[in-house]
């Protein structure tokens, strides 16, 4: 709280009871005048409708009880003070009446147009705030709605044009079969692409102390030949998958890729490859997606060893490294 919030609350808290004080002034002031130009100051006594009864409709009818009030008190005052009428042959209490019948009226018309003003602001400001209510729930109704519809779109299209069914992943499978040892891979790769779901990574074969890139992905170029020492060593040592989503990984897999799952020997528990996933949204490194990351490890490690001749016969194609 600064200190400019004290001074802008104590200014609208008196803002509105200085401007009906200034209304009420002016308002009479000008009265005033008039009456003594007019009638020389009798308090409009033989002017009828009395013109005082105009600052406390208004007052009452704009402000409420209080202001309607004040300015009904305002107004008899300078009834009694400047109104000149002499009793003569009328009786006293005739004349008494007469000169209380105005203040009398100006009070009571105060008092109920007051009221009804006052239940008038207090509904209109409940019904204020209960629009105000419904159009904040409305814009979060749109924004939901849209949301929800965006989502829907994505999920139509996303189904729509999902290549990767159970009957091409069962092709894909038993191309890993075949003789020959440039379909097996490809067939390796598209596997990857399925389980991890993205076309761009690149799997590493730990030999002679280093990893060198073993297979690409479809859409994977540019990458490293060589994974760095720095990440080999972290991989050796955790034996667990690196990903960007935990602070600790974070530099070890700067420039390299989002996560890195490391592909141990099932006998020996020594490390024998990596896979470097370069692009993965952030929102599926979650939980149940790491453990679907983790569950390549139990297929892909076993094929590092498709290739027993690929070190004397490397094979070269699009998107592959030998």
């Amino acid at each position: 709280m600064t200190h400019d919030d004290p001074v802008r609350k104590w200014q609208t808290r008196w803002r509105r009871p200085a401007r009906v004080a200034g209304e009420i002034v002016l308002t009479f002031a000008a009265l005033v005048a008039l009456d003594w130009w007019l009638t020389g100051g009798t308090g409009f006594a033989h002017v009828h409708p009395n013109p005082y009864w105009l600052p406390v409709l208004v007052m009452a009818l704009a402000y409420g009880t209080g202001p309607g009030v004040l300015a009904a008190v305002i107004a008899s005052g300078l009834w009694l003070a400047n109104v000149h009428d002499t009793p003569g042959e009328r009786d006293y209490l005739d004349h008494l009446f007469h000169l209380s019948l105005q203040p009398l009226m100006w009070f009571v018309v105060a008092g109920i147009i007051g009221e009804v003003t006052i239940m008038r602001t207090g509904r209109h400001d409940r019904l204020e705030k209960r629009g105000r209510v419904a159009t904040r729930n409305l814009a979060r109704l749109t924004d939901a709605f849209a949301t929800l519809s965006q989502t829907n779109r994505l999920l139509q299209v996303q189904i729509a044009t999902e290549a990767h069914t159970v009957g091409h992943a069962i092709e894909t499978a038993t191309r890993l079969s075949s003789e020959d040892r440039a379909e097996r891979r490809a067939a390796i790769g598209e596997l990857v692409a399925l389980a991890a779901r993205t076309a761009d990574f690149t799997c590493y074969r730990v030999t002679g102390g280093e990893a060198r890139a073993w297979l690409r992905g479809p859409v994977t170029a540019g990458r490293r030949d060589v994974l760095p020492a720095p990440l080999l060593e972290r991989i050796e040592r955790h034996k667990r998958m690196l990903h960007v989503a935990k602070r600790s990984d974070r530099h070890a897999l700067d420039g390299v890729g989002v996560a890195a799952i490391a592909l141990p020997d099932r006998k020996t528990g020594e490390i024998v490859g990596c896979l470097i996933l370069h692009t993965l949204p952030f929102e599926a490194l979650n939980a149940n997606r790491t453990a679907e990351l983790a569950e390549i490890v139990a297929w892909l490690t076993p094929l590092l060893a498709d290739l027993p001749q690929a070190a004397r016969q490397p094979v070269r194609s699009a998107g592959l490294v030998a």
